[in-house]
């Protein structure tokens, strides 16, 4: 006698336990016989809706599961071939249509319908595996994928009633490798790695089949930082259980446990080095120490197997690969901000400073969030950035909202800033208190925070002033000089370099700023009358570079830019200079050389010209050849270091200095991209001397050729607050994908 659909699942109500099992009951009191196969089919997928939603206590679903257990054994070896089949793929079917859901919570008991896969080969589970897996990527359900083998994790490590959960779990990721869902595997396996790994230390409960699996994931994993992170925190407990244990299972799954966590540690200190590497050994102590007291034998059979990488890096949120080129991320323009996102990207590919920031400086006022920033440039898996948390602190009191202005003027301004603060602590800093206005710079107040001048020359903008750099041709750090108004009359004047006899200023040396971007002019003045000299030195962070009158069948260049911004200058009428030793205003000659160069160069353009009568800043639109290399005149003592490559250059487009619009031309890593906001593409070093005559490279950006130019962090180097950061940002971004995907019609 059959029991009923009807009898066992009814529409519309709950699910009833006491049927299922009456049902159960008496097909097996009845062993010869089974309902038609349209029946036996149907039958048997209620059975797994029931048990999906089932409740009830641990001895009412042993009870139940033992007898299930037998049915479905007493089923699949009763019925032919052809009957067999279908009955398999439409439990199969079933069983995932529950598990594929996100939203469900199905009951682990429910993995007990997998017994039908027992009189199957390890291939013939592997082919029903594989269908499953092509099915959901040939529909909608495709995300599915995610849920069913997160649910089938988190039974693993919670269930120990189903015998062949393990060789279902094990056929349905190899079925996945097959399909190349690496983001898939290593997202959803990072997140559970950590409870899979602390089931290792519960030996007598852990089945050989799920043992296999787990390693099979740990291996897989070896390369993930993060994955090393989730299980750290389980080592030494399991490692003491397994070590208690003298049985020799408990032996063998200590020994592989020991080879693959070695392995992987070994291989994350191949990677890291400097300083990265003391803060993995710093944060790894109580691991490595707890793996000390055993000995690897290198020769686990887990490791022969090659790790997952990701392979669709848009759609994957813990699957960054160290070594994998990074995509290049674009910066959205949140009104006429283009000069802040040029400079941005220019010193993002500055890679020993993007990457101490990021590594370094992350609780430290104002760098923490450039460095934010950097790493969510690095490793975001979206192709643009929103950049207001940033921009809003470090945004210039004196810029106006949604108005164009200097994007060197605005690095000018960001150098100081951070200088002010590097020593600082980030805790509870107040980022809403009124900056100290500091000559036209506006600094927060800051114990490192130069003092005010009584300098005349220092005075309130006006709506469309804008400022200039201390020393013509510099960006000054520690200097005391002041910033001129486009009224001063020294403004006006032809020469190249304007006189400027100033206090000796240093290089800090606790300065990160100056030491990647400070250098040292020094500035000999001699007396045409006596030939006496005097000299001093100022601090730069920028060179800016202006145009001598072009002489006949010439073209200007970055290097002879350079020469005559070094070359001798005659000093008379207004300029005449103040000779002590004569005792009086005298004829002098000025020249100019490196004495300190810095590791990496800005040299700014001075393709515009000051109209008094319009009061704007005009464009030259000079044509100018663009070095790839440059040589500093220095002092013979920094002969050696004096080559430059070039790397970068932010470009500008437009007619005047107050319109218009920035990007950048960036190398990194070998290939040249432009940067125009939120929009990258590949380009060409070549572009710059192709550019219209209004387009004209305004900063220059060039790496002194024995520095190395360095690569970015991977996010398993970073510190675990940026870590979290970018993770919460991709995972935020994923999630927004996916339902504007489900929502597309």
């Amino acid at each position: 006698m059959a029991v009923k659909k009807h009898e066992l699942v009814q529409d519309n109500r709950q699910l009833d336990l006491n049927s299922l099992m009456q049902y159960i009951k008496l097909m097996n009191e009845q062993p010869h016989y089974l309902p038609p196969p349209s029946e036996l089919v149907r039958n048997c997928q209620d059975i797994v809706k029931c048990l999906s939603r089932t409740t009830g206590t641990d001895e009412q679903l042993w009870e139940l599961l033992q007898s299930i257990e037998e049915f479905l054994h007493r089923v699949v070896s009763s019925v032919h071939t052809g009957v067999r089949h279908e009955l398999i793929t439409a439990v199969l079917d079933k069983f995932h249509s529950f598990i594929f859901d996100p939203q469900s919570d199905a009951c682990p008991a429910t993995s007990i319908v997998l017994v039908v896969l027992d009189g199957l080969n390890d291939e013939e589970t592997l082919s029903a595996a594989r269908w499953l897996v092509q099915q959901a990527d040939h529909s909608p359900e495709a995300a599915g994928l995610r849920a069913s083998l997160s649910c089938l994790y988190r039974w693993m490590y919670e269930w120990h009633g189903t015998p062949t959960l393990g060789e279902w779990v094990m056929a349905y990721i190899k079925a996945l490798e097959e399909n190349e869902h690496f983001d898939l595997l290593v997202e959803v396996s990072v997140d559970n790695v950590g409870h899979l790994f602390l089931a290792m230390g519960n030996p007598v409960a852990l089945r050989q089949s799920v043992a296999d699996v787990i390693f099979h994931i740990m291996a897989s994993l070896r390369e993930s930082a993060e994955a090393l992170d989730r299980i750290s925190p389980h080592v030494g407990t399991v490692l003491v259980n397994l070590a208690a244990d003298s049985g020799q299972w408990s032996r063998q799954i200590l020994q592989d446990v020991v080879d693959i966590l070695t392995a992987m540690v070994d291989g994350r200190m191949e990677l890291l080095k400097g300083d990265a590497q003391d803060m993995f050994k710093e944060k790894h102590a109580d691991l490595m120490s707890c793996l000390e007291r055993h000995m690897a034998s290198r020769d686990c059979r887990f490791l022969q197997r090659p790790p997952w990488r990701a392979r669709d890096v848009c759609l994957s949120v813990s699957s960054v690969n160290s070594h994998a080129p990074m995509r290049k991320v674009g910066l959205l323009n949140l009104g006429n901000t283009c000069y802040m996102n040029s400079v941005m990207q220019a010193l993002l590919v500055t890679r020993p400073f993007s990457t101490h920031t990021v590594l370094k400086m992350n609780a430290v006022p104002y760098w923490s969030k450039m460095g934010m920033l950097f790493a969510k440039m690095m490793h975001s898996i979206s192709t643009k950035l929103n950049p207001d948390e940033f921009f809003s602190v470090v945004k210039p009191p004196f810029f106006t909202k949604d108005n164009q202005h200097d994007s060197s003027e605005f690095l000018g301004y960001l150098f100081e800033l951070l200088q002010s603060h590097e020593h600082g602590s980030d805790r509870n800093f107040d980022y809403t208190r009124p900056p100290i206005i500091v000559g036209r710079r506006a600094l927060p107040h800051s114990p490192h925070s130069p003092p005010h001048s009584s300098d005349g020359e220092h005075s309130d903008p006006g709506p469309n002033r804008r400022s200039v750099s201390p020393r013509p041709g510099s960006s000054a750090a520690g200097s005391s000089s002041g910033l001129k108004r486009h009224g001063d009359p020294e403004m006006h004047l032809p020469l190249k370099k304007r006189l400027r006899m100033t206090e000796s200023a240093f290089l800090r040396r606790d300065s990160f700023i100056d030491s990647m971007f400070g250098g040292v002019l020094l500035t000999r003045v001699e007396c045409t009358e006596c030939h006496s000299s005097s000299l001093s030195r100022d601090v730069f962070r920028d060179l800016q570079l202006a145009f001598p009158e072009k002489l006949e069948g010439t073209q200007h260049s970055v290097q002879s830019l350079l020469e005559f911004y070094c070359s001798k200058e005659r000093l008379s009428g207004d300029n005449r200079y103040e000779c002590r030793d004569c005792g009086g205003l005298r004829d002098a000659e000025r020249s100019v050389l490196i004495e300190t160069t810095p590791k990496f160069l800005i040299l700014v353009l001075k393709n515009f010209k000051f109209e008094p009568k319009l009061q704007v800043q005009t464009k030259l639109m000079l044509s100018i050849h663009h070095n790839h290399t440059v040589t500093l005149p220095t002092v013979r003592s920094q002969a050696d270091h004096s080559a430059y490559i070039l790397y970068a250059a932010v470009i500008h487009a437009g007619t005047t200095l107050d319109s218009g619009h920035y990007y950048t031309l960036a190398k990194d890593n070998g290939q040249w991209h432009m940067y125009n906001d939120d929009v990258v593409s590949a380009a060409e070093e070549g572009q710059l001397s192709g550019l219209n005559r209004s387009s004209t490279p305004y900063i220059l950006f060039y790496r002194r050729t024995d520095i190395d130019e360095g690569t970015a962090p991977s996010l398993e180097e970073m510190p675990p607050k940026v870590q979290e950061s970018v993770m919460a940002h991709n995972k935020h971004y994923v999630e927004t994908v996916r339902k504007m995907r489900l929502t597309r019609p």
